[in-house]
């Protein structure tokens, strides 16, 4: 064995997080009775709009992430079918054009992340990450046909890779430079080849086996039982060549995987065979390993099944733990001669112990983004048919057996369940086909920190009245008895806490009948999301849906939790059948503590005499050096006199901590501008952008700006920016799939002066939405300028965002921790202190999932820029 070490790339390490806020599923043209008549669009609305009509593909409400778009006509149709996609977020426009434009590449974004009709095999897909805060929609004009729209909603689900670093996954060449062995190595019963022991996690893995091996070794994770190596390697079948964005294998023999595997203390990868009397010999294999993830696994779930040839869904993969499903590998053959309807099969996936798919499909096909049966072989980072196989193709495949090997990575969109999930196909139209061969292979990361707490609690109501209705899943759903109750106004729930609890989890069963249901959802009294459906179905009526919610340090302290759920601004009567309240375990909170202080740049000591760094930012360049800049002045203290930035560097091979050297003036106040404070830089494609601070003609004018460079030399300022109350300041930036988020210090409102940090939200860095607030604080924080929540930063860490503030009433060089699901929404609870003023922060090796994080602190009498270890998180 050969063995190196490496750091895992941010988009597969986001995997290994559980996000329990997020709620996973999608928007399709399905069939609303059940049957194969898909493509019509029931319970879209219309708009009509400058004398157009629009069809509403989409609209959600709260914070969301479309994922995924997929749609397909037929081919002599699109040019006049497709007319115009309008994708509006926030209300916000990111794209309004042709459809072909936006697919083929001539509009903002490229393949991989847009794929035509050839790339996409008789479809068109997007990838493209549209996140929101509050609202998106997605309008067209034309007749879309059939499409499907995978998105998440609720806490934190807005986060993500953004584009551009999704599109440089999806491309770059990850199997150059794999790990070699030179090392011969033999297999046989018994005598398995150990590939990596625990505690550690496979980054990637590297076999290369006499060809012919191939289907009689398995793979062996821990305990668990071994899975057919064909399918772990992404074949699913016979040895094509083909690479994907975690697999690749070539008719060479050679096979490798850069999908994490962890594994925990004393549990094995192996490579094995079931075949009696056989001794495979001449395999090499070779790791990449990396940090140990502990408490995650990378459950696989191999099954060979019939299709059971009745109207439901047979189950490709089933668990009853809080998972990240992330990959499907299928082989589809030995179906009925001539005939390939089994592809009509829709999937179904059921989480959270929901008999509603909150995911119902549209076909096979679409599910693994092609069309129209698939345009032949083909292999695209996230999903294809790379093995195309046609049996007895005699008499113009009239009496042909096919066979299917197919893939599906759901990198850029986990399913996630918090209480198991069911992930089921139909054989053909309705489920009935057969006869045919199912072969499948499931992966999905598991968590051992959330664990069910205590019995699901159902609520029902004594108001209701008795409805007959069926539940829109399989054809063989029958109608039965639900009571509904229909209105505006507020449902109390209260419900009893078991111990060990760390999150609540509300389910709702209604009657989804009447579209645009809307409801603000508040735990405690505290904001926590809301529910909203904008499609009607009233054919098969009964739905169901959930929202999941972080519990505080000062819930169930008498042992009960009041939920509520206020439909008093729902354009529709709001529809309730029944609510089931249930719990989840966690990780324990936090306890922050911090190193001794480093200095990392120095300007006490300058030929021009000592100076100061105020707020300030830390960028890495594309060359791999770090450079330093903020509010630069002479001691003392003088910050209404504060006009210049200053830049500093570190040499080659040095890390973020230093040390920065030569410190420069870089950018100026221009004539008219008092101040400028507090710049903010991140890394933009081909460019950087600075955000900063400027003066404004009065403490409730003060000016946001923006500034862009492609060197950090130059620097060239940009329409527009905002201005804003409370001696508005600190901006940072942050993105969110293809929005720009900018967070800075304001106060709540100009008649509610209590400290806060307010966001903003922008495709373009020109045109910004209203501000909004994502941590208020409370009334002793008043202050004409905000003084309790300056230099706010945001970070993601393991599912959780974290937001600190330095409240320098309360002390010059205190700083405050708060943390939350959503980047949104901070509650007023901070969760450590530490003693810096006005922190940066940045991880060991840029890896903020797994990596050492760090903070730094600077400031008037300071003599330039220090930095600690974060410890505790």
């Amino acid at each position: 064995m050969s063995i190196s070490t490496v750091i895992i790339t941010n988009v597969l390490a986001a995997l290994m997080s559980f996000h329990s806020g997020w709620v996973t599923r999608s928007h399709t043209t399905h069939d609303y009775l059940g049957g194969n008549g898909d493509g019509h669009g029931q319970g879209v609305s219309t708009e009509r709009i400058g004398g157009q009509d629009y069809r509403v593909l989409f609209h959600d409400r709260g914070e969301g992430r479309i994922a995924r778009l997929w749609m397909t006509t037929a081919k002599e149709k699109i040019d006049t079918q497709y007319q115009e996609l309008w994708v509006e977020l926030d209300g916000i426009t990111v794209f309004k054009g042709r459809p072909r434009d936006f697919f083929e590449g001539r509009g903002p974004w490229k393949a991989p992340l847009v794929l035509d009709w050839q790339q996409s095999s008789g479809a068109f897909t997007s990838y493209v990450p549209f996140a929101w805060s509050k609202e998106a929609k997605i309008r067209f004009k034309g007749d879309p046909n059939y499409y499907q729209i995978t998105y998440r909603e609720g806490a934190g689900s807005s986060t993500g890779p953004s584009a551009e670093e999704l599109a440089q996954f999806m491309s770059e060449d990850w199997t150059r430079n794999l790990p070699e062995n030179a090392e011969r190595a033999s297999v046989s019963l018994g005598k398995p080849l150990i590939l990596a022991t625990g505690p550690t996690t496979v980054a990637r893995l590297h076999l290369q086996l006499p060809h012919e091996s191939l289907p009689q070794l398995q793979i062996r994770i821990g305990n668990q039982a071994p899975v057919p190596a064909t399918f772990f390697f992404g074949l699913s079948g016979e040895w094509v060549d083909f690479k994907s964005a975690t697999h690749f294998a070539n008719t060479a023999g050679h096979l490798a995987t850069r999908l994490p595997i962890p594994l925990a203390e004393g549990e094995t990868l192996t490579l094995e065979t079931q075949t009696p009397d056989l001794v495979v010999e001449g395999i090499m294999a070779a790791t990449e390993l990396a940090a140990a993830r502990p408490g995650v696994h990378l459950m696989a779930q191999y099954r060979d099944q019939k299709a059971p040839g009745t109207d439901t869904t047979m189950a490709v993969f089933e668990s009853n733990q809080a998972l990240n499903f992330v990959a499907l590998f299928e082989n589809l053959t030995d179906g009925q001669r001539g005939s390939r309807l089994f592809l009509e099969g829709d999937e179904m996936i059921r989480t959270d112990g929901m008999r509603y798919p909150l995911n119902l499909g549209t076909g096979t096909e679409d599910y693994y983004n092609g069309g129209w049966y698939f345009l032949g072989p083909h292999a695209n980072a996230f999903a294809g048919q790379h093995g195309f196989i046609v049996h007895d193709p005699e008499d113009g495949w009239r009496h042909a057996i096919y066979e299917h090997q197919l893939y599906r990575l759901h990198i850029a969109d986990p399913i996630v369940s918090r209480g198991g999930m069911r992930f089921g196909f139909e054989s053909g139209e309705t489920g009935s086909f057969a006869p045919l061969r199912v072969r499948s292979l499931g992966l999905a990361y598991t968590f051992d920190d959330y664990q069910p707490q205590g019995t699901p609690q159902r609520f029902t109501f004594s108001d209701s009245k008795n409805i007959q209705a069926t539940l829109d899943a399989e054809r063989e759903s029958k109608p039965e008895n639900f009571s509904v109750r229909e209105g505006r106004g507020v449902t109390h729930i209260t419900a009893v806490c078991p111990d060990q609890a760390s999150s609540v989890i509300l389910t709702r069963t209604y009657s989804a009948a009447k579209g645009g249901q809307f409801a603000r959802l508040r735990i405690e009294g505290r904001e926590g999301g809301v529910w909203f459906e904008a499609y009607a179905n009233s054919m098969r009526s009964i739905a169901q849906d959930l929202q999941s919610f972080e519990l505080e340090p000062n819930d169930c302290q008498d042992g009960k939790i009041i939920l509520e759920i206020d439909s008093r601004e729902s354009p529709v009567p709001f529809s309730e059948s029944a609510y089931q309240v249930s719990f989840l375990s966690g990780p324990p909170r936090p306890v922050l503590s911090q190193g001794p202080q480093s200095q990392i740049l120095n300007v006490r000591d300058l030929p021009s005499g000592a100076h100061y760094v105020n707020d300030h930012t830390i960028i890495q360049d594309r060359e791999g050096l770090f450079h330093l800049f903020g509010i630069f002045h002479h001691e003392p203290f003088t910050p209404m006199e504060e006009r210049d930035f200053v830049h500093a560097t570190t040499a080659e091979n040095e890390s973020a901590l230093g040390p920065y050297q030569n410190p420069h003036v870089s950018m100026q106040a221009l004539p008219g501008e008092a101040q400028i404070w507090a710049p903010h830089i991140l890394k933009d494609e081909h460019r950087y952008v600075m955000a900063f601070r400027a003066s404004g003609p009065d403490n409730d004018r003060s000016k946001i700006l923006f500034a862009t460079s492609p060197d950090l030399e130059k620097w060239t300022r940009l329409p527009g920016g905002f201005e804003d109350l409370c001696v508005a300041r600190d901006p940072m930036l942050f993105r969110l799939g293809t929005l720009w988020v900018v967070y800075y210090t304001r106060c709540v409102s100009k008649e509610n002066r209590a400290s806060g940090v307010a966001y903003r939200v922008s495709s373009d860095l020109i045109h910004w939405s209203a501000p909004a607030m994502a941590l208020a604080l409370g009334p002793e924080t008043r202050a004409f300028n905000s003084a309790y929540s300056e230099s706010p930063f945001v970070f993601e860490r393991g599912g959780w965002f974290y937001l600190s503030i330095t409240p320098y009433p309360i002390s010059w060089d205190a700083s405050l921790v708060y943390r939350s699901r959503s980047p949104f929404h901070f509650e007023p609870n901070a969760i450590g202190r530490l003693r810096t003023h006005a922190p940066e922060w940045f991880a060991e090796n840029g890896d903020f999932e797994m990596g050492k994080l760090f903070f730094t602190h600077a400031g008037a009498g300071q003599g330039g820029v220090w930095a600690s270890l974060l410890q505790g998180l």
